[in-house]
Parts: structure tokens; C-alpha cells; sequence
């Protein structure tokens, strides 16, 4: 009996930590190499599908040659795991993955599509690229970019990622494109929030600063008022008049205050790379207790492995001591697993 009962507790305890760990792991996306099964990484990443270790994929050039094979890997990702997150960033123009012939026609930049194209032809040319979207298994676009355009911002403003200067004209833009990814069940995610249009920094490399006005926040506040939205990206920006000591991403007066209470968002945020330089000289673990306590819901990492241990792995620990230390509630954790479920019913 004594050996029954001991087991018993042995079971529960067992339930109870793989119910956090897989409550945790829905808030990891993560990035890997390769392109087909033969590649290892891939046969790594597909096995790892069985355990809880992280709840969504994005894909970037390096995962894509053509359509064939972009389709067979996604299939291959599903097949092991049907409610996964497979994202991508597909704005058009200089930020495509689908540049090889076999996916068609390139979107263009949300520039040229702001500055040549009414809502009708705008319509048109967002549901072509959702259909592609839809056709190789992609059920996640980091998109539409609802930053200003500013000519002075080498990572936005030059690369012609904006619609325009006109915040108006920015928020009918990118709820074209929202509705159009909606009507091919693709994810949508607006982004970089508070606004990175005014930047001069690349948040890529370096620590970026902005100040924002309420031209910033208006397509955000219009699209949530809609019921637009289905995930926030928030940027890794220093907002000066907001937020100096905080990069946007880690800050709860950004997120959990101005986003979520002031704007009423209470659907996925999701983070910039957290690889990204622009964070600055926060730990790992730092940043992780930062982006959930203020808010955020999953975290972005570019790559698979963090000094040849898996992401899912690090981010757990972290999460997981961070608990023990008080640092983060187990609350804390399942309200954002409940919000990515929810987000996940779309899929």
C-alpha cells in the first residue's frame, strides 16, 4: 500500500511539472537550420515536437529553397504536431521569404503599395500573398508593419517597410492586409509596437531610441477598437518619452499600462528576436523575467540552440528558477498560456 501510494504522489507530481513545462513551452518560438528531413537540425527540431520544449516555428530564408519544399517541411511539421505556430515574415519587398520563382509574383513593398494602389487593388494584392501563405502550410505572418515611414530610418523608413508618414493611411493599409490574412486563416501580427518608424538605430545591432506621439498608436488603438488584431509584436526600443530605461519589449509601462490597459489589447504579445543587440546588456534570464512580468506572452528566438543547449531547454530553467526565487508566478505564466490557446483556435 505504502508502495502504491508513494507511487501515486510519484504521478502526480510528475503531471504537475510536465503541465508547467508545457504551459511554458507554448511561450518559446523558435528558429532552426536547415531544409528537408535529411538535414539533421530539421530531424532535431522534428523530434523535439514530441516534448514540450517550445509551441511554435518561424521560418526564415535560410528554411526556404522553392514551394515544394517549403510545403513538404511544413507538412512535416505538422504531421508531428497539428496546433503548432508556423510563422513567417512576409511583409513584401525587401523583408520576403518567398522569393523564389515557384511562389509567383513578389508583393511589393508596403511603401509602393501605400503610395500606388487604392484599397481595392491593395485588397487584391494581400489576399494573393496569403494565399501563398496558405498554400505551403504558414499559419503566422509577422505582418503588417504599422510604424511610420520616415526616410531617415535606415531599418524601416529605407527599407520602404511603411505605408506611409499619414497615420490615417496606415491604419486603412494595414487592415487590409489583416483582413486579407484572416480570410486565408493566417495569424495575423501588428508590429513594431510602440512605433520604430522614427528610429535611426537598428534595433538588430544596436540600442534604438524614439519618441513617439499619439500618430504612433493611432493604427494600434483603430485596429483593436475593430477587433483587427490577433498578436502585438513589441519592438526592442528605448521610448524616451515613455520609457527610457526599458527597451519597449521589457517594459510594463509599455506592455502591461499603455497596451493592454490604456488601448484594452488583451490578446498575444509576442517579442522581437530576443537575440536581438537592440535589448542591451540584460542576461538572458533577465530579459526573460522582464518581458513576462511586463506583460509579454512568447518570446521570439532566432536560433534553435543558445551555446549548443537547446532554447526550449535554457528558457525553461530560467522560467522555472525564476518561480522558486518568486520572481514570476505560476499565475503569471498561465494567464499567457490561456491567451496563446485561445490564439491558437484560429489555426
Amino acid at each position: 500500500m505504502r508502495f502504491f501510494l508513494i507511487f501515486c504522489f510519484l504521478i502526480n507530481l510528475y503531471s504537475k511539472e510536465m503541465g508547467l513545462r508545457e504551459q511554458i513551452s507554448e511561450m518559446i518560438m523558435v528558429g532552426f537550420n536547415g531544409q528537408k528531413y535529411s538535414d539533421k537540425d530539421v530531424r532535431i527540431m522534428i523530434s523535439d515536437l514530441h516534448y514540450p520544449r517550445f509551441g511554435g516555428v518561424v521560418l526564415f530564408g535560410r528554411n526556404i529553397q522553392n514551394k515544394s519544399q517549403l510545403t513538404k517541411l511544413i507538412n512535416l511539421i505538422k504531421q508531428e504536431r497539428q496546433n503548432i505556430l508556423v510563422a513567417i515574415d512576409e511583409e513584401g519587398g525587401e523583408v520576403s521569404r518567398l522569393v523564389d520563382s515557384s511562389f509567383g509574383e513578389k508583393t511589393l513593398s508596403a511603401y509602393k503599395v501605400g503610395a500606388n494602389f487604392d484599397i481595392n487593388s491593395a485588397k487584391i494584392i494581400y489576399e494573393k500573398l496569403a494565399k501563398k501563405l496558405q498554400d505551403c502550410g504558414v499559419n503566422m505572418n509577422f505582418a503588417p508593419v504599422v510604424d511610420l515611414h520616415d526616410v531617415n530610418s535606415k531599418i524601416i523608413g529605407q527599407k520602404e517597410r511603411a505605408y506611409s508618414q499619414n497615420s490615417q493611411k496606415v491604419s486603412l493599409y494595414a487592415n487590409i492586409f489583416a483582413d486579407s490574412l484572416h480570410k486565408f486563416n493566417i495569424i495575423n501580427t501588428f508590429k513594431h509596437f510602440p512605433g520604430h518608424g522614427r528610429s535611426k538605430q537598428d534595433s538588430h545591432k544596436e540600442k534604438t531610441y524614439v519618441n513617439i506621439t499619439a500618430d504612433d498608436i493611432f493604427a494600434y488603438r483603430e485596429a483593436i477598437r475593430l477587433n483587427k488584431i490577433d498578436t502585438i509584436m513589441v519592438g526592442h526600443i528605448f521610448v524616451n518619452n515613455i520609457d527610457d530605461k526599458n527597451p519597449a519589449s521589457l517594459s510594463n509601462t509599455i506592455i502591461n499600462l499603455m497596451l493592454r490597459k490604456e488601448l484594452g489589447f488583451d490578446g498575444v504579445v509576442i517579442s522581437d528576436d530576443m537575440l536581438m543587440g537592440g535589448l542591451g546588456n540584460y542576461t538572458l534570464k533577465e530579459k526573460i523575467i522582464k518581458f513576462i512580468n511586463a506583460g509579454g506572452d512568447i518570446m521570439l528566438f532566432s536560433e534553435f540552440k543558445i551555446k549548443n543547449k537547446r532554447v526550449g531547454d535554457v528558457v525553461y530553467e530560467c522560467i522555472l528558477d525564476a518561480i522558486k526565487n518568486g520572481e514570476i508566478t505560476k499565475e503569471r505564466i498561465k494567464k499567457s498560456y490561456k491567451r496563446i490557446m485561445k490564439l491558437k483556435e484560429k489555426i
